[in-house]
């Protein structure tokens, strides 16, 4: 495999992650027939099939799982290694690639918009996920940093919280305990619930606080964006239990209410997460100090009434 070239793994990794020769071929701003012409060498040299052809999709062989694993090393190193140049050669330029859990779009891109005010020769790649697929990103070193609420476990992480993330139930203001104070949470047993997918750590708070109260009430729609989600509750199908950084346009217009539940807002915070073995570049750092010298601050120039102080 001597003569595979860095331009074969680029192409390659990026046809295994859209399982897509076409997708692959948008993103690197090549021509389908290029994509499959380098795919074809690089499985000639490598000396076995590394896709199985279904129509528009591909899927990676036994083989090909193997080697994307491999790939995904040699893609990191070398963002590392460029990581490391950058901060010998003390420029703060280059890519930086975030990725943020999907409650976090309401409020990140604003910082992200001043941070390239003050660092404008960063280009940034933005992902948007939920929890679950964020991890991978992020264990895979496709991303840089990741903004989250609850850092995995089961990696090797750095992660620092830098602002409160408060969670609570919400209702359409018609609902019949959108006035009521003091609400037990056992009154929301007979409630419809409208929740966020399983791997959403939304999902994972809300479940903890029903198990934690011993209540049950039924999820009758799950659903995996929170625009959606806002949509159902406004036409009165049920209520939810969201991020509040989500909702804040809904209640300051008089939308949505959030329901006075007793052990409510739940307070969690939102951290910048990043592997701990990966050398971070020079704007990665800028970044990461960034969000934990102003995050707080800018998130409470964005959510007036709610508490983000830094925890």
């Amino acid at each position: 495999m001597k003569n595979i070239t860095l331009r074969q793994i680029r192409i390659f990794s990026s046809a295994a992650r859209h399982s897509s020769f076409a997708r692959a071929a948008e993103e690197l701003h090549l021509t389908a027939p290029a994509i499959s012409m380098q795919i074809k060498e690089l499985e000639e040299e490598v000396g076995s099939p590394l896709f199985t052809r279904a129509g528009r999709r591909v899927e990676l062989t036994s083989a090909g799982e193997y080697f994307w694993v491999y790939a995904k090393r040699m893609l990191g190193t070398i963002a590392e290694a460029e990581s490391v140049m950058g901060k010998l050669r003390g420029t703060e330029s280059g890519q930086l690639k975030i990725g943020l859990v999907s409650t976090a779009k309401y409020s990140i891109p604003r910082m992200l918009g001043l941070f390239r005010e003050e660092h404008p020769g960063v280009q940034i790649q933005l992902n948007v996920c939920n929890r679950e697929e964020l991890v991978k990103l992020l264990r895979d070193s496709e991303i840089d940093l990741a903004v989250m609420g609850r850092p995995p476990k089961h990696l090797d992480t750095r992660a620092d919280a830098f602002a409160h993330h408060p969670h609570a139930f919400i209702a359409s203001p018609r609902h019949r305990l959108a006035k009521v104070s003091g609400i037990l949470a056992e009154a929301l047993t007979g409630e419809e619930l409208i929740s966020r997918e399983d791997g959403s750590g939304t999902r994972a708070i809300m479940e903890h606080y029903l198990t934690q109260h011993r209540i049950s009430p039924p999820i009758t729609m799950e659903m995996s964006s929170n625009e959606t989600i806002k949509q159902a509750v406004i036409a009165g199908l049920g209520i939810s239990f969201v991020s509040l950084h989500t909702v804040g346009l809904e209640i300051e217009h008089g939308q949505l209410t959030v329901l006075d539940v007793e052990d409510t807002p739940v307070l969690r915070a939102w951290h910048v997460v990043s592997l701990t073995q990966r050398n971070l570049s020079s704007a990665a750092e800028a970044f990461r100090y960034f969000m934990l010298e102003r995050g707080a601050q800018l998130l409470d120039q964005q959510f007036p009434n709610l508490s983000t102080s830094n925890p």
